[in-house]
């Protein structure tokens, strides 16, 4: 680039040329001249072209000054849709991002938020067929259908230039192999780490306590659930159930890491296809089927439908149930207002080891983008700790993928229950639910109707497992690219 020419340069130069044309001259009345000289100025940062005009007179120079104003500067426009939030996070958001654009004024954001009655997928899907502006989104589930029709943007290029921030020991490792294109951490980077959920195990003490039942702990095994659970379930006189030792919902984001932990699994769309024919996951579901209608440690769901399991563990009807990290929102307010005593245990281990569910959000930038580093710096503000501390842990919300966020959050802001490190270390046991994998969804319109027979004891695992795999195999075959 070449050196721009200060004033003070450009004077000494015409100098120096008046000078010799005095001498040529040999003392000749020289004619005034006017001169124009093209000058590259910074004004404010613009670059912008002035005329300056220097008057020869004699051998006199006298300079023109020239008064160039600033060139309006355009601010970058980013619009971010968010998703999935009530009221109140609505309203904290809204604040976080107007203390933004405070802060950063050269940008121009614009956040939208569904409202909590609307269906936020379908809101975003009309935008994106309006052809509405949309920059940046907040996932709530599945991203691989918009990457697929090639709708985000892959964000590799962006941190490989952004030095001062890193996935890897910034947020929990699940939710960095989710914004990839596959586990593994191959491919494109479709997101930034931005929430998450795992299931954990809830317990209800005084109900142990009662019983004479060991506490869950880190060494239990589903064996060890299965002999707690029968000790904890309560008959009365006249047959009929009064507490019960376990529940769980028939929803497999529930019930997969019990089959993985067991050796099993329900679908692998981008590697084995359908898991469920193998043995492991056959006895794995017939333990879930018996825990309903053989040992009957479960209620079944017209023994839930006058409360609600959450009410019956809380009154001391329930004394175990699998739930997410957002059951603490539930169950804390009835132990500082009625004085609930209740825990929290990682998942039992199979023989395959202990797992959890790990369901991801992650935050994508567009395509269709215009201006992708702008969006970069507002990506970041989203997965920064100052934003996901307001809207995680000051308002009930699941985890944030942010490790020091959720760190402050399990270990100085919930002071109860006492012991606290199943709400840290779950998402070290972390696999990938398969519904928020490619394809998640068709999967579940075949898996659902076709396990209710099993549940209701209208037939065997064994019996459903088969016709189940055939059509998840033919859908993925329809689904999948053609070469």
């Amino acid at each position: 680039m070449g050196r721009l020419l200060t004033r003070r340069n450009f004077l000494r130069a015409s100098l120096g040329a008046a000078g010799a044309a005095t001498l040529a001259a040999c003392g000749a009345t020289p004619t005034p001249q006017v001169v124009e000289k093209v000058v590259t100025q910074v004004v404010q940062g613009t670059p912008q072209v002035v005329k300056e005009t220097v008057v020869v007179k004699e051998t006199a120079v006298v300079e023109k000054e020239v008064t160039v104003a600033a060139a309006p500067t355009e601010k970058a426009k980013i619009v971010v849709y968010e998703c999935c939030w009530n009221a109140d996070h609505i309203k904290a958001g809204k604040a976080l991002y107007e203390t933004f654009r405070q802060n950063n004024p050269n940008l121009d954001v614009e956040d939208f938020w569904p409202l909590p009655d609307q269906g936020w997928l379908e809101v975003l899907l009309a935008k994106v067929a309006a052809n509405e502006q949309i920059d940046i989104i907040w996932w709530c589930a599945a991203y691989q259908k918009f990457a697929q029709d090639g709708r985000l943007l892959d964000l590799q290029p962006l941190l490989d230039a952004d030095q001062s921030f890193k996935l890897e020991g910034t947020f929990f490792d699940p939710s960095i192999d989710y914004c990839y294109d596959k586990p593994g951490r191959k491919g494109p980077v479709w997101g930034l780490p931005t929430n998450y959920a795992t299931v954990l195990l809830w317990y209800n003490i005084d109900m142990f306590d009662k019983a004479g039942v060991k506490y869950p702990d880190d060494n239990w095994t589903y064996d060890d659930l299965l002999t707690a659970a029968k000790a904890l379930t309560k008959v009365g006189a006249d047959g009929t159930t009064e507490e019960w030792g376990f529940t769980m919902s028939s929803d497999a984001w529930y019930y997969e890491p019990i089959i993985k932990a067991m050796g099993g699994g329900i679908v692998d769309v981008d590697g084995a296809g359908c898991l469920l024919t193998k043995k492991e996951s056959v006895d794995a579901l017939q333990w879930l089927q018996d825990l309903l209608w053989k040992y009957k440690v479960q209620p079944l769901p017209e023994n839930t439908a006058a409360m609600g399991e959450d009410a019956m563990f809380i009154s001391g009807k329930l004394a175990m149930v699998i739930r997410p990290e957002w059951a603490q929102f539930n169950f804390l307010p009835p132990h500082q207002s009625e004085g609930l005593k209740y825990g929290v245990a990682l998942m039992p281990k199979g023989p395959a080891g202990r797992i959890t569910n790990y369901w991801p959000g992650i935050t994508s930038i567009t395509s269709s983008c215009k201006a992708p580093k702008a969006a970069w710096e507002v990506a970041k503000f989203i997965t920064s700790d100052q934003y996901q501390r307001t809207m995680t842990v000051f308002l009930p919300e699941s985890p944030a993928a942010r490790i020091e966020t959720t760190t402050y959050r399990f270990t100085d802001y919930d002071k109860y229950p006492d012991d606290r490190h199943a709400l840290l270390e779950s998402p070290k046991y972390g696999s990938l639910y398969y519904e928020e994998m490619r394809y998640g969804n068709e999967m579940t319109n075949i898996l659902k109707p076709a396990m209710d027979p099993v549940w209701l004891n209208q037939a065997k695992p064994a019996e459903v497992v088969g016709p189940i795999c055939d059509q998840m195999t033919a859908k993925i075959a329809e689904l999948k690219p053609k070469a």
